[in-house]
């Protein structure tokens, strides 16, 4: 430098201009390589965010669906638990009621008795109305747990999907799209409302995301893509570059349980304690586990009340038949004495007893064959082993989800003249797990695990 401006001072002109442009020039290449270097690494960037948006948005709307999974799952569990609480009580109340009427039923056979009547035909209605509860119980417990399953499989249906969407539309909105607006052809600011509610392309592309999710019933390793183009100028001639970006969603998959029974509960009762122990549940927890403890006797009993209630119709109709029949005996001789009703005659207290016997044993028959219909229909419609109790998660309780974002342009080179940008296809991926939660017993604590963010 100090010999150039040596030379400027002793006259030799026309130099700095060689100088200047060589400086020129290498200014203007190092401008475009920072340029492209830094929309380069701007749009490398821009596409791992997305992708990282789009696994925490996916994981956020699977998280909220095995919550909810998770809480329907409590009701069912609670819906265990009280049936079987309710259920101990009503037999018992059904077993003392069925003794009760049993030993009516006896002495209603035997001569002289007048109080037998009305306590048979008392303790079978008590014994009826507690068979129709358990009936009910029976049907109730069968149609809640159902309904709960029911929601459960829908949600675990929905798991997949609402993962997927949800990855997809954060994605795409982080993906640093830059879609310039189509030209306007008016002017001035009257105007200028009218412009700012013009929609590019990818602003229909996102509106209508939804109804394109909608769809796609692809949820397994699904790739939805959006591209456009943009006019660059060169030195010999325009050049229109095709942008490209695709977003693959491998989604949350479906939950791998296992529905329980009040049939399968007994069987699994040691296992279910030895994973109750390890959690606590305050509570709920010795409720469910005296629940899980008595299923076996329960179901039994349940399934007995049955058969010892048709029993006892059946026997208190041929009952009632007996009665009317020594009823029409002993009236018939009494009726043929030659002493009308006479105090000596043998036959008149007979026939008057039974007379008096017959209707209340026929009344109770008439109760017990209604009470034994209703739970033969009930447990044919409703078999007591099908309540639903709970669902367990088989699995390993980590569900993952996955996101790829990539971005291509087409051509991938251009040549300014002076500098040739290049464009290579950038990938960007990210992965979340959601975990710590559990759906029995039940338990609201998934959440999303970024995994090598």
């Amino acid at each position: 430098m100090n010999l150039l401006f040596h030379k400027m001072r002793t006259g030799k002109k026309g130099q700095i201009f060689a100088v200047l442009t060589l400086a020129l020039i290498i200014f203007s290449i190092a401008a475009f390589l920072v340029v492209n270097l830094g929309k380069n690494n701007i749009q490398d960037s821009r596409i791992k965010y997305a992708s990282r948006a789009g696994v925490l948005a996916g994981g956020s709307a699977a998280c909220t669906l095995l919550n909810s999974m998770a809480n329907l799952n409590d009701n069912m569990v609670l819906n265990f638990v009280g049936f079987t609480l309710m259920m101990q009580f009503l037999l018992i109340s059904w077993i003392v009621d069925y003794v009760k009427a049993v030993i009516a039923l006896v002495r209603e056979v035997t001569p002289y008795n007048w109080d037998s009547g009305p306590k048979l035909l008392m303790a079978t209605w008590t014994m009826s109305i507690t068979t129709a509860t358990i009936a009910l119980q029976v049907c109730g417990a069968t149609k809640t747990g159902n309904s709960i399953k029911k929601f459960i499989d829908e949600l675990n249906e929905k798991l997949p999907k609402n993962s997927r969407d949800s990855a997809r539309q954060y994605a795409f909105s982080n993906a640093g799209v830059d879609q310039p607006k189509i030209p306007f052809s008016k002017s001035g600011c009257a105007d200028a409302w009218e412009y700012s509610n013009l929609e590019t392309t990818f602003d229909i592309f996102m509106r209508t995301l939804p109804n394109t999710n909608r769809g796609d019933t692809n949820y397994g390793t699904s790739t939805l893509e959006f591209d456009w183009n943009d006019l660059r100028s060169t030195v010999q001639n325009p050049t229109v570059v095709n942008n490209k970006i695709s977003v693959m969603v491998s989604p949350v998959a479906k939950v791998n349980y296992t529905l329980y029974k009040l049939e399968d509960v007994g069987g699994a009762s040691a296992r279910i304690a030895a994973y109750l122990s390890t959690r606590d549940l305050g509570w709920l927890k010795p409720l469910i586990l005296f629940g899980v403890g008595i299923t076996g006797a329960l179901l039994l009993l349940i399934r007995a009340s049955k058969i010892l209630m048709i029993a006892f119709a059946v026997v208190i109709t041929v009952i009632a038949v007996v009665l009317w029949i020594l009823a029409s005996v002993y009236t018939g001789i009494c009726l043929g004495c030659s002493w009308f009703f006479c105090a000596c005659c043998w036959a008149c207290p007979l026939a008057a007893y039974y007379d008096y016997a017959a209707p209340w044993a026929t009344a109770a028959a008439a109760v017990a064959d209604i009470a034994a219909g209703v739970i033969t229909k009930a447990y044919s419609d409703y078999p007591p082993g099908d309540i639903p109790c709970f669902v367990w998660d088989e699995g390993s309780n980590k569900y993952p989800i996955s996101v790829q974002v990539t971005r291509t342009t087409s051509p991938n080179s251009i040549n300014y003249g002076i500098y040739q940008t290049d464009w290579p296809t950038k990938t960007q991926g990210a992965s979340g797990e959601i975990r710590d939660g559990a759906l029995f017993p039940p338990s609201q604590s998934f959440d999303i695990y970024p995994v090598g963010f």
